[in-house]
C-alpha cells in the first residue's frame, strides 16, 4: 500500500513539473540565468569585463544584447561559476537557458544514483525526496546553479567513501569555486586530517582560481575578494532588509538596524543587540557539526550525518541564502530518512517529512512592519534549523555508547570557534557605530528607490538614474521623469544644464543624444556626457569591447567623424570629469592595474596623480577643487584635492562606499552616492558642504 502511495505520488509531482513548471522555465527569461549567461557572454566576445560587478555598467552590455531582462546583476556569484555557461555562450540568452534546463534534468538521473548507493534508500524514495523539493522547480524556473551543486556535493561525499580521496577534495573544491559555502567541508578534511584530500582540493582550487584569472583577468576578482566577499559575510551583498531570503542576518537587520528609506523603523534600535546576537547564532548552528567531527568514526552512517551537518549548517548561518538554495538538503533528509525507515521511526519520518516540504513552501513577506512577528513569515529558517538540530540529536545518539574524551584539537577548534564570534561582535559593532555616521547625510526622498545612482545638480533641481524592479530612468527628486519621450526611458548617463544631453540605452548600441536636437543621429557607442563649462565643445567616453576611451567635439557642428580622441588605447578609462578641452580629470585602469586618476592640461600629457587606487573624479565648476573616491581599507571613501596646492584630504572615514559625486553651482556641496546601511552599491543619495 506505502508503495502505490509513493508511486502515485511521484507520478503526480512529476506532471506538476512536466507540465507547469518546464513550460514555465522554457517560455521566458527570468532571474538568474541571465547573470551568469552574460558574463561569460563578454568573456567569449573579448570584452574587457573588469567592472562586470557594476550595476551601470553591466545595464549597459546587458541592453546592447538585446535582453529582454529590466535588471540584472552579478552580486555576489563567483567569476569561475560563470564559466559554465561558456559553451552556451554563443546560442541565443533563451536557447541557451533552455539547454542549461536540460542539463539539469538530465543531472537528476545520477544524482538519484548517488544518493541511493550513499544512503540506501531506495531510488523511488529518493526521486520522491526531489520531486517533493519546491526549491528544484525554482532552480529550474531561474535557470539556477544547485541541482549541479548539489551533484558535486554528493559525488565528493560518495568518492570520499569509496576510499578516493583524491577526487574528493576535487569535488569539493570544484564546488566551492562555484559556490563559496561548500568550502566548510574542507574544516572535515582537516578535522579527520585527511591531507590527501587537503591537497587536492588546494591543487584543484589553484587551478579553477587560475582559469578564471585567465578569461576575466584579474582587476574583476580583485573586485571579489576585497569588496564582494566581505559585504556578503556580512549579510549586505543583496538587500538586507528583505526578509524573504529567511536568513538570521536579514531578520536581525530587519527588528535591530535602521536604515532612513528600507528600514526607517526598527523594532528595538540597538547596533549592540545586532552585533552580539548575528555571530552568536551563526557560531551556535556552525560550532556542533564542526566539534562532532570525529575522526575515528569510520562508518558510513557517521559520515553521512557529519556531511549532512556541515551541509545544513552552511545553509543555516548563511548570510545571503534564497529558497532555491534548499534543494541541497536533499541531501540531509535523504539521510536521515533511511535512518529513520531502519529503525522504525515513523513519528519522526512524519516531522521530517513536514520540516522539508516547509522549508521549500513559499511565504509572502509581510505587507506592513510587524516586529517580532516576522519569525512566522520566515518559516524556512525555523524549518532549517529544526532539521540541523535532528542531525546534531542524531550524531549524539549514534556515539552515546563510544564516545570519547575530547582531544587538545577539539578544544582548539572549539576556543577558535570562540575568538571568531568575539572578533565579529566587536568589528560587526564598530561597523554599524561608524556606518550611522553616514545617515546625516542622506537626501530625503519620497520612495524607496531599488537604487539611486550619478546624482547631479541640474539647474537647482536634483536628477539622478533611479533603478526599480521594472528598470531604470532618468528622474527628479519630485519623481517627476525628466525625458520627454518614453523612449528614451532607459538612461544610464546624462549631463546638463542648459542643453541636456543624455546616453540612450539601446538593443545593440548606446548612443549619445541631444534632446535639444532630437533630429540629431547621435554618438554610437557614446556614454556619460560631459558638456564644457562654456558649451562650446562636449566629452564622451567611446566604449569598445567593455574598454572607454575619452573623446572630445566641438558642439558647433555635432558630427561624429570629428571626435577627437585624447587619452591612448593603453587606458581604460572608467570615468571622467570636464570643464574644459583643456581642463579635465578621468579615472582610468593601465594594463590591467588599479585605477587611478589622471589630471590633464593644454598638452594632454594625462599625468597621473599619486592618489592611490582612486576613481570618481569631479572637478569644481570654479576649477580649483578635485574630489574623488579613495579605495582604503576596503570601502571607497571621498578625498578633495586642492588644484592650486597639490594638497589632498580625506573628507569622510566609514566602512562603505561614497561613489559617484558631483558638484553643485556653488563649488562648496557636493552629490553623491552612498551604500552606507544598505547593501553593495545599492546606493542612496547624499549631500555634504565640504567647502566652508
Amino acid at each position: 500500500m506505502v508503495g502505490w502511495a509513493e508511486r502515485v505520488a511521484l507520478a503526480l509531482l512529476a506532471a506538476y513539473l512536466c507540465f507547469h513548471t518546464l513550460p514555465r522555465a522554457f517560455s521566458k527569461l527570468n532571474t538568474d540565468f541571465p547573470n551568469y549567461y552574460i558574463s561569460a557572454r563578454l568573456a567569449r566576445e573579448g570584452v574587457d569585463s573588469a567592472r562586470m560587478y557594476e550595476w551601470l555598467w553591466l545595464q549597459r552590455e546587458k541592453d546592447h544584447r538585446g535582453f529582454d531582462l529590466r535588471i540584472i546583476g552579478l552580486l555576489p556569484i563567483t567569476p569561475f561559476s560563470t564559466l559554465a555557461m561558456w559553451p552556451l555562450a554563443e546560442l541565443p540568452p533563451l536557447a541557451a537557458k533552455r539547454i542549461w534546463i536540460i542539463v539539469n534534468l538530465l543531472s537528476l538521473g545520477p544524482l538519484v544514483w548517488l544518493l541511493h548507493s550513499l544512503t540506501g534508500l531506495s531510488r523511488q524514495r529518493v526521486a520522491l525526496v526531489l520531486a517533493l523539493s519546491f526549491p528544484l522547480h525554482r532552480n529550474l524556473l531561474y535557470g539556477q546553479f544547485y541541482v549541479v551543486l548539489l551533484l558535486l556535493i554528493a559525488a565528493a561525499c560518495w568518492a570520499y567513501l569509496r576510499d578516493k580521496p583524491g577526487l574528493s577534495g576535487s569535488l569539493v573544491a570544484l564546488a566551492a569555486a562555484c559556490k563559496l559555502f561548500p568550502a566548510i567541508f574542507v574544516v572535515f578534511f582537516l578535522r579527520r586530517r585527511d591531507w590527501r584530500s587537503l591537497a587536492s582540493a588546494a591543487l584543484t582550487g589553484a587551478g579553477c582560481v587560475a582559469v578564471s584569472v585567465a578569461v576575466f583577468g584579474w582587476n574583476v576578482h580583485r573586485t571579489y575578494l576585497r569588496e564582494i566577499i566581505p559585504w556578503t559575510m556580512r549579510g549586505e551583498a543583496l538587500p538586507p532588509y528583505a526578509t524573504m531570503s529567511a536568513s538570521l542576518s536579514s531578520v536581525l537587520h530587519y527588528l535591530f538596524l535602521p536604515e532612513p528609506q528600507w528600514n526607517p523603523h526598527p523594532w528595538h534600535d540597538s547596533p549592540l543587540f545586532y552585533a552580539l546576537l548575528l555571530p552568536m547564532l551563526q557560531v551556535a548552528a556552525v560550532a556542533p557539526a564542526i566539534l562532532l567531527i570525529r575522526r575515528e568514526d569510520r562508518s558510513r552512517r557517521g559520515i553521512l550525518l557529519e556531511w549532512s551537518a556541515l551541509l545544513t549548517a552552511s545553509l543555516a548561518a548563511s548570510p545571503i541564502p534564497a529558497s532555491y538554495n534548499s534543494v541541497l538538503l536533499a541531501f540531509p533528509v535523504c539521510v536521515l530518512a533511511q535512518v529513520f525507515l531502519e529503525r522504525r521511526q515513523f513519528v519522526r519520518l512524519s516531522l521530517l517529512a513536514f520540516a522539508y516540504v516547509g522549508i521549500g513552501f513559499p511565504m509572502p513577506s509581510p505587507a506592513r512592519y510587524v516586529g517580532p512577528a516576522i519569525l512566522l513569515y520566515v518559516p524556512r529558517l525555523i524549518l532549517t534549523l529544526a532539521l540541523l538540530v535532528a542531525i546534531y540529536l542524531q550524531l549524539w545518539h549514534d556515539r552515546a555508547e563510544h564516545r570519547p574524551s575530547w582531544k587538545w584539537s577539539g578544544f582548539a577548534w572549539a576556543g577558535a570557534l570562540v575568538g571568531l564570534a568575539v572578533f565579529s561582535v566587536v568589528s560587526i559593532l564598530r561597523q554599524q557605530i561608524e556606518v550611522r555616521r553616514e545617515y546625516a547625510f542622506r537626501v530625503p526622498m519620497p520612495v524607496q528607490d531599488f537604487i539611486e545612482a550619478e546624482p547631479k545638480s541640474i539647474a537647482g533641481k536634483l536628477l539622478y538614474i533611479e533603478f526599480s524592479p521594472t528598470g531604470y530612468r532618468l528622474v527628479s527628486r519630485d519623481r517627476r521623469p525628466m525625458l520627454p519621450d518614453p523612449a528614451f526611458e532607459d538612461t544610464l548617463s546624462f549631463s546638463g544644464p542648459g542643453r541636456v544631453w543624455v546616453e540612450e540605452a539601446a538593443y545593440s548600441e548606446s548612443k549619445l543624444v541631444d534632446l535639444a536636437n532630437p533630429s540629431w543621429a547621435g554618438v554610437p557607442d557614446a556614454l556619460d556626457p560631459m558638456p564644457s563649462a562654456d558649451g562650446q565643445a562636449i566629452a564622451f567616453i567611446h566604449n569598445a569591447l567593455g574598454s572607454g576611451r575619452l573623446m572630445m567635439m566641438g558642439t558647433s557642428h555635432l558630427n561624429p567623424q570629428l571626435a577627437t580622441p585624447v587619452t591612448p588605447p593603453s587606458l581604460n578609462v572608467y570615468e571622467a570629469s570636464f570643464l574644459s578641452p583643456h581642463l579635465y580629470a578621468f579615472s582610468a585602469s593601465e594594463n590591467g592595474r588599479p585605477p587611478s586618476i589622471y589630471l590633464t592640461d593644454q598638452n594632454h600629457l594625462n599625468a597621473p596623480l599619486a592618489l592611490g587606487e582612486s576613481r570618481y573624479p569631479a572637478l569644481s565648476p570654479d576649477g580649483r577643487w578635485l574630489v574623488y573616491s579613495r579605495f582604503e581599507r576596503g570601502s571607497w571613501n571621498l578625498w578633495l584635492r586642492d588644484e592650486i596646492s597639490g594638497a589632498a584630504r580625506r573628507i569622510a572615514d566609514v566602512p562603505c562606499n561614497q561613489i559617484q559625486p558631483s558638484w553643485e553651482e556653488d563649488s562648496r556641496t557636493i552629490l553623491y552616492s552612498t551604500d552606507c546601511g544598505r547593501s553593495l552599491w545599492f546606493t542612496a543619495i547624499a549631500r555634504r558642504r565640504i567647502i566652508p
